[in-house]
């Protein structure tokens, strides 16, 4: 527990510090949370409930001669690790942590919002102590934050074409991670609404209405498939595994719907729709694994939306006293994870 403690609190104290300073040099105290994160998280063992139950027999198999069925970027990156590593099992952690930790910190460098916010709400919100069991959707969604770059470039009409290009393209990518990131193909296209908020509210309700529907028509798709079990294994009772980040995603979509936005904030829009969307994935999770497991691809994504409408949205009065409470709230997320050891991260050990 030392360590998270610790590592938390030393890369938010040297983000306080970049935030003060130019955007070049920022470059230095950013280059060093990477490195500490990329340290903790690429070099734990055994580690992460995932860790000795899917990705080291996964990596073992694909050794062997024998992959299982699987997405093939990931694939690839293992026969990769083998080819420089042999049978190090170790050296997948470290390459797909430095692509995770490399990612996220490209998108909070480059969002236009306070950085220790957004650094704070990653480490603490559930975000980064998540990434440590869920490896391969962590990454996926990963690469549709930086996609978000290219989307509001392209809102924006900053090389138009070729913004969207990357976009999809980068998704293209989140999905030889991790099939669910399909759906964000979907997404990008709808982030573009812009409906009124009774049209909002009337497909938010309806949707609720209809999710016994879309249950039924997914386990109708997927019977037969390896994914079968995503309808009924897994968690018995996936209503359990709603979270305060659930709530709290589902919350920010009515924060959204009723406040008035900026004149040209095209983030503001992006959210405003992820958190529409999002709230219906997680409305059909509460029925089913596999729509749990999907709107852990929204839900993540409070660490961005969040402190964006603290830092443009609340009045200046009231700001300071936001920020104390969403920080609040992110720290009490951090501690109880560690307390119950969500996602067997505990106890610590280095690979080295």
């Amino acid at each position: 527990m030392f360590i998270y403690i610790t590592s938390v609190f030393c890369c938010i104290l040297l983000i306080c510090v970049a935030d003060k300073l130019n955007k070049r040099a920022k470059v230095l105290p950013f280059a060093i949370v990477f490195l500490i994160l990329f340290t903790i998280s690429g070099f734990r063992y055994g580690v992460g409930t995932d860790y000795f139950f899917t990705y080291v027999p996964t990596y073992k198999q694909i050794y062997n001669g024998t992959p299982p069925p699987m997405e093939p970027i990931f694939l690839w990156l293992n026969k990769l690790c083998i080819d420089f590593a042999g049978s190090w099992y170790q050296s997948i952690f470290i390459v797909t942590s430095f692509i995770f930790i490399g990612l996220i910190y490209i998108v909070i460098y480059n969002m236009p919002c306070s950085k220790v916010l957004l650094t704070v709400s990653f480490l603490c919100g559930g975000y980064f102590l998540y990434s440590f069991n869920v490896v391969r959707q962590t990454i996926a969604t990963a690469l549709f934050c930086c996609a978000l770059l290219f989307v509001e470039r392209n809102m924006d009409g900053k090389k138009r074409l070729q913004s969207l290009f990357a976009a999809f393209s980068l998704v293209a990518i989140a999905v030889g991670f991790h099939y669910s990131a399909l759906i964000y193909f979907v997404v990008i296209t709808l982030l573009y609404l812009k409906l009124d908020k009774k049209i909002y509210l009337s497909l938010f309700f309806a949707s609720a209405v209809l999710v016994p529907t879309f249950v039924a028509v997914i386990g109708i798709l997927l019977k037969g498939t390896k994914y079968e079990n995503y309808i009924s294994g897994y968690w018995p009772d996936p209503s359990k595994a709603f979270s305060l980040s659930s709530l709290l995603f589902v919350g920010f979509f009515f924060v959204y719907l009723f406040t008035e936005s900026k004149e040209d904030d095209h983030w503001f829009n992006i959210f405003r729709n992820l958190h529409f969307i999002g709230s219906i994935a997680i409305m059909i999770g509460l029925f089913i694994p596999l729509g749990q497991r999907v709107s852990a691809l929204f839900y993540l994504l409070n660490f961005l939306s969040i402190p964006y409408y603290i830092e443009y949205y609340i009045t200046e009065k009231n700001k300071m006293l936001i920020k104390i409470l969403y920080l609040s709230f992110c720290f009490f997320m951090f501690l109880h994870t560690l307390a119950v050891n969500g996602n067997g991260i505990l106890p610590y050990h280095f690979a080295i």
